[in-house]
């Protein structure tokens, strides 16, 4: 790969991830063309901007001009591709854009003894993981769970809690609860439920899931489910004290539905899937473990948690650690 197609690549993940903010992949993908004047209009946006950002996504087959005058766009080549895969450039532009424009800095130990070094957007997080989740993770849930017989589930990193809204709308005779430690995403979460109009049956917690408070409706919770928050957990004798944690905090849980994305093989050479690269290196700038697929499974035979199944996800990497209390003369 060229130095010219590296710096164009950069500019162009920019551009994906601001389209899809702005709302303009969504509505390329409702009409078969859009008028682009008419749609910054509507919008209050600055023409010559989102031309910069359109002329960039028709350089690379996103978009194709139809028109000039007006300026009209239809979906080019690569555009069924990044529509569905779009949540992973809002994920890495907006959640950790600032943190990757500080690499050199994150390789110092005195930038890293500052108070809160990595400048993560959690709202952007959130957001992003609502939009790759809705195409890679959520039909796989939702098969698993029609296989469950649940009365309350909780979300441990409920994020923006769409799972979870979306459930509640699913199962209307059911209660749900989201745990989540980011103020940005909590923020989202609270707002997406009272929108919904499920403040009734849907509650969200700040709390940290490495160190649960002693809460009582945490009692009273039969189901557990986490997404992509496990690898927080470790190194290993940490997450063993956090799963274990989890056990105490929710001792009526029947089942636990644990998926998150584990290391992939290492490899010098060859093109790594979406997701991986991004995914691996903001974890090694924060000095984040990621465990292997096999050690997890290990993890798990010294838990207080059995694993009774795998199921894995349309994410590169990524599979459900279906998990029951284990014995407890383990």
């Amino acid at each position: 790969m060229s130095a010219a197609s590296l710096f164009n690549a950069y500019v162009t993940t920019a551009a994906v991830s601001a389209s899809f903010e702005l709302g303009l992949l969504d509505e390329v993908a409702r009409q078969d063309k859009l008028d682009l004047g008419q749609f910054a209009a509507d919008r209050g946006l600055f023409t010559p901007a989102l031309n910069a950002v359109v002329t960039t996504l028709a350089d690379a087959g996103v978009l194709r001009v139809l028109e000039t005058e007006p300026v009209v766009v239809a979906g080019g080549p690569a555009f069924d591709d990044v529509w569905t895969n779009k949540g992973y450039f809002l994920w890495l532009v907006g959640g950790y854009g600032e943190m990757l424009s500080r690499v050199a800095g994150l390789t110092t130990e005195a930038t890293r003894a500052a108070a809160d070094p990595w400048h993560r957007d959690g709202g952007a997080i959130a957001r992003a993981g609502k939009d790759y989740g809705g195409h890679f993770v959520d039909p796989i849930v939702d098969r698993l769970l029609s296989e469950r017989d649940f009365a309350f589930l909780a979300d441990l990193g409920c994020g923006s809690a769409n799972r979870i809204i979306r459930l509640a709308t699913a199962y209307p005779d059911r209660r749900f609860l989201g745990i989540e430690r980011d103020s940005g995403a909590i923020a989202v979460a609270r707002k997406a439920v009272a929108d919904a109009g499920l403040a009734d049956r849907v509650t969200i917690i700040q709390d940290d899931i490495q160190r649960l408070a002693d809460r009582p409706e945490y009692t009273e919770v039969d189901t557990l489910m986490s997404f992509f928050l496990g690898h927080d957990f470790w190194p290993r004798d940490a997450c063993l004290r956090t799963l274990d944690g989890v056990r105490r905090a929710f001792p009526n849980a029947k089942g636990f539905l644990l998926s998150d994305t584990y290391a992939s093989p290492r490899q010098s050479n060859g093109e790594k899937p979406i997701f991986t690269l991004g995914f691996e290196v903001t974890h090694a700038l924060m000095g984040q473990y990621i465990p292997t697929a096999s050690e997890w499974c290990d993890l798990f035979e010294e838990s207080s948690w059995q694993l009774t199944g795998r199921t894995t996800l349309d994410i590169a990497y990524s599979e459900v650690f279906h998990l029951a209390p284990a014995p407890s003369d383990r």
